[in-house]
């Protein structure tokens, strides 16, 4: 491992965890050719110079066995794409809260530790570990467990990617606390790869810049991991289904009564998501223009491609001084930020602070005491 490497943290080790820690060990040995990868190197970071120092689950498959052999523990359904050698690293309990209501209980028995655990225990092991980064991948609806790792990383000088809806960025108390804590702050609700939201902003747009107006539209997502089962809940899935509505806005288009989101989970797919997606628009004189679109994608790794430019980017905000939310990549990034923006401008952004941190001087966070 590199000297200038970024130590990382999971919260949460399903099927997106998964597909990333993949990525990482693939990336060592042939990054340069990883398709799906947008940088050889952030801010003079390469992907393979992630070290994963520390991982948090509740599941009682998961804790207290080694990340690698965690990553492909059921209820995961990633695809194991590369082999991954035994990492030294066990995933610790983490605190239950709010992280496995509703239909996950039936899927999900937590750990026994898990009911001790509190957020001063997560603060002290991310400090043990020396963290920089800690990427959230808890189930969408668990908002007190996402903010309470929030809190933690704030107080042990770890930035956070919030890869969940839950309003962490967005939220204006967390957004304070890292600011004066001098600690980068990344989110809301990651937007894959190339995934539904991400096309049905970028046809909007480019509908939009020929003048051509949008009578009505749709997006309807299915898929067969944890993450659809867990949104097939209704009491888990509204913060999901603002953060797409949000993204669509951003684009001008007033999104209040579209139907953008998941809409079923189908245990058949596995990690495959499909995107049903149409759009009704008026051109010249009136003149009708349709579209569907059926996206599939496989999903974790979709995820994945965009954490690996996530994590980077914190690691870089930090060595660059910067503190709060780096609204300047967030809108990339992310489906729900707290500064959206149409597509092209999100793009451009993100570019934009990856150029301007091509070299930056060495620097470690600072770890609070």
């Amino acid at each position: 491992m590199t000297e200038r490497c970024i130590r990382v943290a999971l919260a949460g080790v399903g099927s997106c965890a998964s597909s990333f820690v993949q990525a990482v060990v693939l990336s060592r040995s042939a990054e340069q050719d990883m398709p799906g990868l947008m940088h050889h190197r952030i801010g003079g970071y390469r992907l393979g110079d992630v070290e994963f120092v520390a991982a948090f689950d509740v599941d009682h498959r998961k804790v207290g066995i080694d990340l690698a052999e965690a990553i492909d523990t059921a209820p995961t359904v990633a695809v194991r794409h590369v082999a991954v050698p035994p990492m030294g690293l066990k995933v610790g309990a983490g605190p239950l809260l709010d992280g496995v209501e509703g239909k996950l209980s039936k899927i999900v028995e937590p750990h026994p530790d898990c009911g001790s655990v509190t957020a001063s225990m997560v603060t002290a092991a991310l400090r043990d570990a020396e963290a920089d980064v800690l990427v959230c991948f808890l189930p969408t609806g668990a908002r007190a467990a996402v903010q309470m790792y929030a809190r933690a990383c704030a107080e042990a000088g770890a930035a956070f990617v919030n890869a969940t809806p839950e309003p962490v960025a967005n939220c204006p108390e967390l957004a304070a606390l890292f600011l004066e804590r001098g600690v980068p702050l990344l989110g809301d609700d990651l937007r894959s790869h190339l995934g539904a939201t991400t096309l049905h902003t970028a046809l909007i747009e480019l509908l939009g810049s020929r003048g051509v107006r949008i009578a009505d539209t749709y997006q309807l997502n299915v898929g067969g991991n944890m993450d659809f089962y867990n949104l097939s809940d209704p009491a888990r899935s509204h913060s999901k289904q603002l953060s797409k509505r949000r993204a669509l806005a951003s684009t001008g288009l007033d999104a209040t009564d579209v139907a953008a989101g998941p809409n079923g989970y189908v245990k058949y797919l596995g990690d495959r998501k499909v995107c049903f997606l149409r759009i009704e628009a008026e051109g010249m004189l009136g003149s009708p223009l349709s579209m569907e679109i059926r996206l599939e994608v496989e999903d974790s790794p979709n995820a994945a491609a965009v954490v690996a430019n996530a994590v980077r980017v914190a690691r870089s905000a930090a060595d660059q001084r910067l503190s709060g939310v780096v609204d300047p990549v967030c809108a990339f990034l992310f489906k729900s930020p707290p500064l959206g923006m149409p597509e092209s401008e999100a793009l451009r952004c993100f570019q934009t602070f990856v150029e301007k941190s091509a070299a930056p001087a060495p620097a470690a966070l600072a770890h609070t005491t």
